[in-house]
């Protein structure tokens, strides 16, 4: 099998021939382009599939993630991106655009291939796509418009209009509802096989069951519906992740699976195999410690635990919880790619 058609086989719980493994690929890639910066890679769709390619040849993992920063959507409401001295650091969030309620009426959809630097995905997936054509996946990340809000709203400040204000932040999230809608259809139309959807407010601890059914699912759903050609993998930043709402996607939308970090959170991975056996889990490598710390023996145990846990009626990606650090060195990915493909096998 080929890459894609080993993702593809994972994604619909039919039998790879190894367990498929991704890292998630985001402004770590760079180190694979000699003087490649951070706003380099972050501002040209050319620079970034450079690096996605680079880093493909060098580790051999079976997914391409176009992932950038936090502004690559909020930067065409206006947010200014603040560059860290530090060069691995990502880009941080300059001054928000919402200051007030009111500001959520003005927001219109924004275009994809003309407002801020959303092309870059665009031009990404483009070069990726002519590159492996149909044999390598690759992946966008896009945020949910709940997330999306965060992104050109304090968060607390969201919090707060949720109480305070939710007519006018709802006006807000069917904005941004808009343009991600518009701006996943033209990823895919540039070649981007699935989404890394953000949807990472749906945990317990951030917002209530209630909370998000109002705010985030609701919006999401629309999203969904207005991408009925693209597969999503739900991806929850948080430590207590709404599983049951993510499987109920997968019985109304393309949302196949949903990615998370199995090692920090509640469900682990083996919990969340035994109770949504339907959903295809994309995790089971502790990207805060193993891999950027780990020894290629702990490195292995870890990767073989995961395979015993998951790959049991296929479903099952190996990730790690998030994006890793850009630290990582690349002896730790080969080990991980050399320990999946000889405990992943079918």
């Amino acid at each position: 099998m080929n890459s894609r058609e080993r993702f593809e086989a994972a994604l619909d719980h039919e039998t790879p021939d190894f367990v498929p493994i991704s890292f998630i690929g985001g402004i770590f890639e760079k180190q694979f382009v000699p003087g490649l910066d951070i706003p380099k890679y972050a501002s040209s769709g050319y620079n970034m599939a450079k690096a996605h390619i680079a880093f493909f040849e060098t580790v051999r993992p079976d997914i391409i993630c176009c992932l950038s920063d936090v502004g690559l959507l909020a930067q065409g409401y206006g947010i200014r991106m603040k560059v860290s001295k530090e060069p691995d650091i990502h880009m941080a969030l300059g001054n928000f655009p919402i200051k007030a309620p009111e500001d959520w009426e003005k927001l219109e959809v924004l275009d994809p291939r003309i407002d801020g630097r959303m092309r870059v995905y665009l031009d990404a997936c483009e070069i990726c796509t002519d590159r492996y054509h149909d044999t390598v996946p690759v992946m966008v990340s896009i945020p949910s418009p709940i997330t999306f809000a965060t992104r050109i709203c304090p968060m607390e400040e969201v919090l707060i209009q949720m109480i305070t204000d939710p007519e006018a932040l709802k006006k807000g999230l069917e904005a941004l509802g808009g343009t991600v809608t518009s701006f996943i259809n033209e990823c895919v139309r540039s070649g981007a096989h699935s989404v890394w959807y953000l949807s990472t407010r749906a945990s317990k601890e951030i917002l209530t069951d209630q909370q998000y059914k109002e705010f985030g699912a609701h919006y999401d759903e629309n999203v969904f519906r207005g991408t009925p050609d693209t597969v999503h993998i739900a991806h929850i930043c948080g430590i207590e992740p709404y599983f049951d709402l993510v499987n109920a996607w997968r019985r109304s939308y393309r949302v196949k699976g949903i990615s998370w970090w199995s090692q920090g959170s509640n469900p682990n991975l083996k919990d969340a195999k035994d109770n949504w056996p339907q959903l295809c889990l994309m995790s089971g490598m502790d990207h805060t410690h193993t891999l950027p710390n780990g020894s290629p023996e702990e490195i292995d145990k870890e990767v073989s635990q995961a395979c015993r846990e998951a790959m049991g009626g296929s479903g099952f990606i190996l990730a790690p919880g998030c994006e890793p650090s850009p630290k990582t060195p690349i002896e730790s990915m080969r080990a991980a790619v050399k320990s999946a493909r000889k405990h992943g096998k079918y």
